[in-house]
């Protein structure tokens, strides 16, 4: 009664559907007289059929099951089902009298006409349940797009289990491993090419106009062609495109080893509540293809994907600089392996080194530049506020004069969130950084000359160096705790791969600007997410329990931190800039005669290493910035005199210093943590 009333609605259809099938076997199969003579025993055969159905039909299995996981094997339950029906229709019609003139080749053509019917049935709930998947998958527009390697069974049931669940995962196409499958659909994905005839996979896969970001491995690494799956690696990796393995039936009773060894590791993908952003590649072959382009800070987290992608559009040449000699070196044998075909020139340089910098652009005059390279933790910069104000400021100065000085076609400067209504010293000089760019692109507008310059602003971003990510996982693996600053501080979060590629569309978008006025491209990267509630999710994916296995230690705010950042600050208007995932934010600005006299101040002081007089200074220029500090009085009326006996010797012009001014922090933790 239970299945009956589960499926009612099949059942009546299954019901009417042998009735009627009964029916018209009698008109189908007698013809003429003899039709005349069983007009009277239509109705009481189809009746009988009826009953029969009824009763075999719930006995047979027909409702055991959901119609959502209707399959091939449902047929042979209803071909049973079917032919124990039509046997009992005709044993029961020999034994009444009213229908013992139905011949035995109308029950034959009954069970012939009943099973397409029952089976159309099931096709139809079946289809109409497909059709409601897809259309909420399409509605709430998280699929994930991934590309599959391999046709074996767990890739036959992953396909199977994307229509009966919501998942967030697109197919987009299958790298097969056997040959002459190309073209042909498995399922409903096409195969794109052979493991085997690598080479044409790689060169279909360079024309797609947006990337898959994740190849999905369905077996394991060593069932594949070696050297295939080596080049589709390599390639995923030059990329910036996750290669992940999907577990198969001999995974799951894989037992935990207890002592962390079976913790897989996570990826940013897995704990970013939301899909990322993506980007045609179109409009980057257009503007990149064939330029000179130069990219500072190349070797760190952002720099170092920043290249690869940018290497990936065929450009002229590329030309990487980076302070620290081992990430230059890694980036260099990067593109060396992934894109050996793209010229290149590695300098190990400072920014902060003007003629350095300037001998460089003169060499090579590129036509694009990306300032990457940046002092950008925190608490770090907090207690070294010269050598922000150094990298930061004066740096990213160099770097966009030298842009002028060659006549680079734009400059585009690496931004951050916590440039927003700061209350730390990094955020403070990346705003610095900010006015200057916008001043540099207003004096374009007001001349002949061909420099654009842009700023692009996002978030923490995941699996970066010094990120959430690898502290979290190194807590976890080594047993815990995870240490948090504050329960409900928040963050807005995006992946490596998502920020350059968005930075990448900015930059090309804004160089079809007419005109500008140094707008600020903020990128969209959702709700802001609490940092517990991220340490919480990473912990589960570990296999833990949070505050069971794993505990969460919060060990209070830092000097400098805020629990909320922001995306624009309250002086700036928010425009729509026309690029999908970006907007443009306006500032007021500060003019360029006051920006340069600034900047010379704070660098001045910042090379005498007076960090008090480089905190006044950042007050003075960046608005609102330390008005709401928590530094002592004694600190504040010795970093007051120290500015007061110093400005006078070692600037030009005195500065008024408050004798209540905050300069620098009484205390620091010795341990830091992530927030």
């Amino acid at each position: 009664m239970t299945e009956l009333k589960a499926n009612r609605r099949l059942v009546l259809g299954d019901v009417v559907s042998i009735t009627l099938s009964a029916a018209l076997a009698v008109l189908l199969t007698v013809t003429g007289s003899a039709q005349k003579q069983l007009l009277p025993a239509i109705l009481p055969f189809a009746a009988l059929a009826c009953v029969c159905g009824l009763v075999i039909f719930p006995l047979a299995g027909f409702y055991r099951r959901d119609t959502r996981s209707t399959s091939l094997r449902d047929i042979v339950v209803l071909l049973k089902g079917a032919l124990l029906a039509s046997v009992s229709i005709a044993i029961l019609s020999r034994l009444n009298q009213v229908t013992s003139s139905v011949p035995i080749p109308v029950v034959v053509v009954q069970f012939y006409l009943a099973v397409p019917a029952l089976g159309a049935l099931r096709v139809i709930a079946r289809g109409r349940e497909l059709t409601r998947q897809s259309r909420q998958l399409k509605e709430g527009n998280t699929k994930i797009p991934v590309l599959l390697v391999g046709t074996g069974a767990s890739c036959d049931l992953f396909l199977r289990s994307l229509r009966n669940t919501g998942s967030r995962y697109q197919p987009v196409g299958i790298i097969d491993d056997a040959r002459n499958a190309q073209g042909l659909y498995f399922h409903d994905v096409q195969i794109i090419g052979s493991l085997r005839d690598p080479e044409n996979v790689l060169e279909r896969l360079s024309q797609w106009n947006v990337l898959p970001q994740r190849l999905l491995l369905t077996e394991p690494i060593t069932h594949f062609d070696s050297e295939g799956i080596q080049k589709l690696t390599v390639w995923a990796s030059g990329h910036g495109v996750t290669v992940s393995r999907l577990n198969g039936l001999e995974d799951l009773g894989a037992q935990d080893l207890g002592d962390g060894q079976n913790m897989r590791t996570v990826d940013p993908d897995d704990i970013l509540d939301r899909p990322q952003k993506a980007v045609e590649r179109s409009l980057l072959f257009e503007v990149f293809r064939g330029r000179r382009i130069l990219v500072t800070g190349a070797g760190g987290s952002i720099g170092s994907e920043l290249t690869r992608q940018i290497a990936s559009f065929n450009p002229a040449e590329i030309v990487i600089i980076d302070n620290c000699e081992f990430n230059a070196y890694s980036i260099d044998m990067d593109l060396s392996q992934h894109f050996p075909n793209v010229p290149r020139r590695m300098y190990v340089a400072s920014i902060v080194d003007a003629d350095r910098v300037n001998s460089i652009f003169r060499q090579h005059r590129p036509e694009l530049v990306f300032n990457a390279a940046a002092l950008k933790h925190v608490p770090i910069v907090e207690l070294n506020p010269c050598e922000g104000v150094l990298t930061n400021v004066v740096g990213s100065r160099n770097v966009a004069d030298a842009a002028r000085e060659v006549g680079a076609l734009a400059m585009v400067q690496i931004s951050t969130d916590k440039a927003v209504n700061t209350t730390n010293v990094m955020g403070a000089t990346k705003r610095v950084a900010e006015f200057y760019v916008q001043a540099q692109d207003r004096i374009t507008n007001e001349t002949e000359e061909r420099t654009r310059f842009f700023s692009v602003r996002f978030g923490n971003v995941l699996g970066s160096s010094g990120s959430l990510i690898p502290l979290f996982q190194r807590q976890i693996t080594n047993g815990g705790p995870i240490t948090i600053t504050d329960p409900k501080m928040e963050r807005y979060f995006m992946t490596i791969r998502e920020a350059v590629q968005l930075t990448l569309v900015s930059a090309a978008s804004g160089l079809k600007f007419d005109t500008s006025q140094g707008e600020i491209f903020v990128l969209d990267m959702g709700s802001p997410v609490k940092i517990v509630d991220l340490a919480e999710r990473m912990i589960r994916l570990a296999g833990l329990t949070p505050h069971k296995d794993i505990k969460i230690n919060f060990i209070g705010m830092r000097p400098g931190e805020k629990l909320f950042e922001e995306l624009f600050d309250k002086s700036e208007s928010r425009a729509d800039c026309g690029i999908p995932g970006v907007s443009a934010a306006r500032p007021e600005g500060v003019p360029i005669a006051r920006l340069r006299a600034m900047i010379l101040k704070l660098e001045l002081a910042a090379r005498r290493q007076n960090g008090p007089l480089v905190n006044q200074l950042l007050r003075d220029l960046v608005p609102g910035y330390g008005t709401k500090s928590s530094y002592t009085v004694e600190t504040a009326k010795a970093a007051a005199g120290s500015i007061a006996r110093v400005g006078a010797m070692d600037l030009p012009m005195k500065l008024p210093v408050p004798a209540s001014a905050v300069l620098r922090p009484a205390s620091a933790p010795e341990v830091l943590s992530a927030g």
